[in-house]
């Protein structure tokens, strides 16, 4: 008993120190290494929300910026009518509810027929949002109040650490078993009984809330915002790219691959400001090319040569006929 306890604690003792370091790093960073943790929490919390049902289901959803957008829109319109952890929360319900419609019709395509509808649907929306602001309120485009370096930070961190641990307990309860089985083989889950297109639609929107969380805590970090910055492309092709690099097969992957990318575009962004984009997308197609199970992959293909390299096989000798 003891020992599993010191087990525990030891397992533990890790991420308990992690969380104490984010939660003091205002005091003892500045605000260029500060915004950089913040947009490393930024992408972690988006990578963990795709990898939640895109990972587990396999299939790929490219429609992020249209959640993470509403969730942000939604805030900077009403931030100064209601209180931040309220409206952050109604923009979760709100892109929940929205993930549930889109859900129930374009959950029937599978493949890069999803993804394309998915990607589509993320364009409808800054087409409606920009339609809505130029045409009917006449203006473009919302300025939000600002706030505080540590505001800033602590909206996202809170809200990057709630999404880990809100997918992390559905993940392991049936409900993530499920989506598991969905993405292991859609069919067999059928035939012993799991209502697919319930438990994806439902992943599908809890993917979305999530995002929505997010959007709506990253108001935080903008004085101005209009359609263009709320569903920027970026938002849907990134969090699936960093899973990819991590490693889509494990919950460490988004993890890995969202720290990676954003510490390689921030430092591309500074030493190569006018190609830096070029070469994060060569490198990116590189990596795809020559790692497709992610750095998760080559890791474990490189502890499984050293273990094949360390073991001594026996040789039998046959014996001579005497």
């Amino acid at each position: 008993m003891l020992k599993s306890e010191t087990l525990n604690l030891t397992k533990n003792l890790p991420i308990l120190l992690l969380l104490i370091v984010l939660a003091l790093a205002p005091f003892f960073l500045g605000d260029y290494y500060l915004s950089i943790l913040r947009i490393i929490l930024l992408w972690l919390a988006l990578s963990i929300s795709w990898h939640f049902f895109s990972g587990l289901t396999k299939y790929i959803s490219l429609g992020s910026a249209a959640f993470f957008g509403v969730g942000l829109y939604f805030t900077a319109k009403y931030i100064e009518f209601l209180p931040f952890p309220v409206i952050v929360l109604l923009a979760g319900l709100i892109t929940f509810a929205l993930a549930l419609v889109i859900g129930l019709v374009t959950l029937r395509l599978k493949g890069i027929y999803f993804a394309i509808l998915t990607l589509g649907v993320s364009e409808v929306f800054k087409n409606a949002f920009k339609w809505w602001e130029i045409k009917i309120t006449g203006t473009y485009g919302t300025y939000i109040p600002i706030f505080d370096r540590q505001a800033q930070y602590y909206s996202i961190l809170i809200t990057a650490f709630a999404i880990l641990l809100l997918t992390t307990f559905l993940r392991r309860s049936k409900f993530g078993l499920a989506l598991k089985m969905v993405g292991e083989c859609e069919e067999a889950a059928v035939h012993v009984g799991v209502n697919t297109s319930l438990f994806k639609t439902l992943g599908f929107a809890v993917s979305a809330m999530c995002m929505g969380f997010m959007g709506s805590s990253f108001v935080t970090r903008l004085p101005y915002t209009n359609p263009d910055i709320a569903f920027d492309p970026l938002y849907s092709f990134l969090p699936a790219i960093m899973t990819l690099l991590g490693g889509p097969g494990t919950v460490y992957g988004p993890v890995i691959g969202s720290i990676t990318v954003s510490l390689l575009n921030e430092y591309l962004g500074v030493t190569f400001t006018e190609y830096f984009l070029i070469i994060l997308g060569l490198i990116l197609i590189a990596i795809v090319i020559f790692m497709p199970n992610g750095i998760i992959g080559v890791i474990e293909k490189s502890r499984g040569m050293i273990k094949l390299g360390g073991k001594k096989e026996l040789v039998k000798v046959p014996k001579t006929p005497s």
